[in-house]
């Protein structure tokens, strides 16, 4: 049985492979026709948010129902009274610099991400690292008490909203004016959509990381 196993695993891993590449396929053409279609250099963003924007959806509804899958989790359950951190002062500079860090790079993958490498995803993860440094540097009641005060899980839903609505907008074909080739104005609502991905990602996994330390502490 093990043996049959192992055959069927082989086969399906070298299966691309036997497959072969179909010549038909000219590579240089599809890049091309992605850059002229989208009006932007970074084709994978392209994809994601104009070829297959409906998987997009998909992908961001279901990080929507894991964070709320994690409140469901730990609904009864009773928040710590002490909540233990980092206290070597070295390790709580070096997390609190590198949240810095991953907060600007969050910003910057967020706005142009659809100009280089990056977008809301990566955005979205950089900005969930810098919540997640900060909590554990030490500051874990006094980011509780941001994030109440912000309502930052009414903006999270808000940025899921906003951006099914622009994804259907978008669907329809309504698209506006885009700037030059090249600048952050350019690629229709694909900027938007980054910053709104960016956004939802981001609080996202704050409210994650937020409520397991509320609710299990951190060591």
């Amino acid at each position: 049985m093990k043996i049959l196993v192992l055959t069927a695993a082989a086969i399906l891993c070298l299966a691309p492979l036997l497959a072969g590449r179909d010549s038909s396929v000219d590579s240089v053409h599809l890049i091309s026709l992605l850059v002229g279609q989208s009006g932007i250099p970074n084709t994978v963003s392209a994809v994601i948010l104009q070829a297959r924007l409906y998987d997009t959806i998909g992908e961001v509804v279901v990080f929507t129902m894991a964070s709320l899958g994690v409140r469901w989790l730990l609904s009864d359950t009773r928040p710590e009274r002490q909540i233990e951190a980092l206290s070597d002062t070295a390790s709580v500079v070096l997390c609190r610099l590198g949240a810095t860090v991953a907060a600007m790079v969050a910003v910057e993958l967020a706005l142009r991400g659809h100009l280089t490498p990056g977008g809301g995803f990566a955005a979205g993860v950089a900005g969930g690292t810098a919540f997640g440094l900060v909590v554990i540097s030490g500051s874990a009641r006094l980011a509780d008490r941001f994030y109440r005060k912000v309502h930052a899980e009414l903006w999270e839903k808000m940025a899921v909203l906003l951006f099914i609505v622009v994804a259907m907008v978008s669907f329809e074909g309504i698209v506006p004016v885009s700037g030059r080739f090249g600048t952050v104005e350019s690629g229709g609502w694909i900027p938007l959509l980054n910053v709104l991905m960016a956004i939802k990602v981001t609080l996202g996994s704050w409210t994650m990381v937020q409520l397991f330390v509320r609710y299990r502490g951190l060591l």
